[in-house]
């Protein structure tokens, strides 16, 4: 484990950098404890990995990898929570958030942890059929099984609920900040008794500013992960009302929300609905928006 310490009159900042799910990500804990912050920060990283070990599509001794290739399978506690919460998000998302895209995403070339540019023009794409009791895929207390050919991508669920997980364990200290790939929670002070500040860069420039004591922030954007398909630019973000990468104006949505998994579902809303998913919003959302002519706009 790779970790640092910075110390500010009584309180020390513990940190560790690392690889995980597919990204870089960066944990903060500061505290009074020394010690106390290592043991906390090393679970936050154990939890992070196991949750990769759980969810990851990519990894053959995954769980996920094992319930998409059987159709049906007995999972652990991790699996069971990320199923549970994507099935809720695309019911609340009258189907937009779908978990079915693998089949969508292996056509435009992400079949692997990283996307291959592909020459030659892919086949049709189709929408989504849509699905009437995706409940029914869970069978009580511990058994999934899906329907006949269907497979599921839990990235964006899991990777927020997985950043959750992780800061538990930072909990009870001054401050935390857990970051994977710029989905982060941060809670507490810094070392110097400041509220978190978070700046939302787009290219080079940052183009806003989250700072508070309690914050979940999660970006979605179709500029960070995409690749040529037929000599055209793709993305990861599918739109089950299609089956292809969405052709949306909004190029980039940062959302602070009050829980990191609302952040992330309302972030790729935003790319998939624009303007109508300002309807689904709280009045604890904030948003950053940045469309594909580099205008930007704060949504409150």
């Amino acid at each position: 484990m790779r970790g640092s310490v910075e110390e500010t009159a009584n309180l020390v900042t513990r940190s560790w950098r690392g690889p995980v799910m597919g990204t870089e990500a960066r944990l903060l804990v500061v505290t009074a404890d020394p010690e106390a912050g290592d043991a906390a920060l090393a679970c936050a990283v154990r939890d992070l990995k196991a949750t990769e070990q759980a969810l990851s599509r990519f990894r053959g001794d995954s769980e996920l990898w094992r319930l998409n290739r059987s159709g049906t399978a007995v999972v652990g506690e991790r699996l069971m929570a990320t199923v549970r919460e994507a099935v809720r998000a695309y019911e609340w998302s009258g189907g937009l958030l779908d978990p079915r895209v693998i089949e969508s995403l292996e056509r435009f070339g992400y079949g692997e942890s990283l996307p291959d540019a592909v020459s030659g023009e892919v086949d049709q794409p189709e929408p989504l059929a849509t699905v009437e009791d995706m409940t029914s895929w869970i069978e009580e207390p511990d058994r999934i099984s899906l329907p006949q050919g269907v497979r599921l991508d839990l990235a964006g669920v899991g990777k927020a609920l997985g950043i959750g997980w992780a800061a538990a364990h930072l909990a009870g200290h001054a401050g935390l900040l857990v970051d994977v790939g710029g989905d982060i929670v941060a809670l507490g002070t810094d070392a110097e008794g400041e509220p978190w500040r978070v700046s939302v860069i787009h290219g080079e420039d940052a183009v806003g500013l989250f700072a508070g004591s309690a914050l979940a922030i999660a970006t979605s954007t179709t500029e960070r992960r995409s690749w040529l398909v037929a000599g055209q630019k793709a993305h990861h973000l599918i739109d089950p009302r299609t089956g292809a990468p969405v052709r949306s104006n909004i190029a980039s949505a940062t959302v602070a929300a009050p829980t990191i998994l609302e952040a992330d579902l309302t972030a790729k809303l935003l790319i998939l609905e624009v303007k109508a998913a300002l309807e689904r919003f709280g009045s604890q959302y904030r948003a950053i928006v940045t469309n594909r002519e580099d205008s930007t706009e704060v949504l409150f």
